[in-house]
């Protein structure tokens, strides 16, 4: 049986950390059978204000709740599963900054299949990974699983990203729809990627990224509001400095972001 370690996005949690200053918590003497225990995972504690309450975060999340017209920054990022840049960008830059500045400032999309090639033979799509039929079977997983939270970003990208950050990527998607969404079986993920949706949605991810202009030249391709963004592990400044409202806490406390 594979350890925790194989599967939890370690990297993640410790960049959070290394980035947050001190997350206000309970004491363990001050807890008491008649206080609530935040036990929401830290990208849900502004999910509403009980969260937020329980966990003691409104002043932070109150400031995210505020009325706007601004839009969040658009990135997107073409990549594929086994491609050790694209885990290292998502696990290490891109799942951090969603979960320090939010989907109201940061409204992330994911195209899983990079270098991949296609073909249609005998009535359906057949495709050619670059790291092999491994990556071809992951990049439909996540496709699927994109497809099934396709209105609740927030509930996907933890799934992915704990996948990504795996040390046994193959056997990774159960442990972490067990910690992540336990909702949602591997049976439920799996039809779906052995299916038709499961190859028509990776022709769809095909299609947007052969179509790319100017085309892709290797992954992970980033498009920070459909300009490609070379320097990713800049991610934070560029998305502190394009964001047009109240700059979530992370910005201010960076003066980086407002320097060239």
């Amino acid at each position: 049986m594979a350890s925790v370690a194989a599967w939890l996005p370690a990297a993640s949690l410790l960049l959070l950390l290394l980035l947050l200053p001190g997350v206000p918590g309970k004491s363990l003497q001050n807890l008491g059978a008649a206080q609530p225990v935040c036990t929401q995972a830290v990208y849900n504690w502004c999910s509403s204000w009980e969260a937020a309450n329980t966990c003691e975060v409104t002043k932070r999340c109150s400031a995210r709740w505020r009325n706007t017209n601004s839009r969040p920054v658009s990135v997107e990022v073409y990549y594929e599963t086994l491609c050790p840049g694209c885990r290292e960008f998502v696990v290490m830059d891109l799942f951090p900054v969603w979960v320090l500045v939010g989907d109201s400032v940061l409204n992330v999309t994911l195209v899983p299949f990079g270098n991949a090639k296609e073909s249609y033979e005998n009535g359906t799509w057949q495709f050619d990974c670059q790291h092999g039929e491994l990556e071809c079977k992951l990049n439909t997983v996540q496709a699927c699983l994109l497809d099934i939270y396709k209105n609740d970003f927030s509930a996907a990208f933890p799934v992915i990203n704990c996948m990504l950050s795996s040390s046994d990527i193959e056997n990774s998607l159960e442990p972490c729809l067990k910690v992540y969404s336990p909702k949602t079986s591997v049976d439920e993920v799996m039809k779906c990627a052995n299916g038709p949706q499961g190859n028509k949605l990776m022709h769809q991810n095909a299609q947007k990224t052969l179509n790319l202009s100017p085309p892709h030249k290797y992954t992970p391709w980033v498009l920070l509001e459909k300009k490609l963004l070379e320097d990713l592990d800049q991610l934070l400044k560029y998305v502190c400095q394009t964001y047009q409202g109240p700059l979530p806490a992370v910005c201010e406390r960076n003066s980086f972001v407002f320097t060239e």
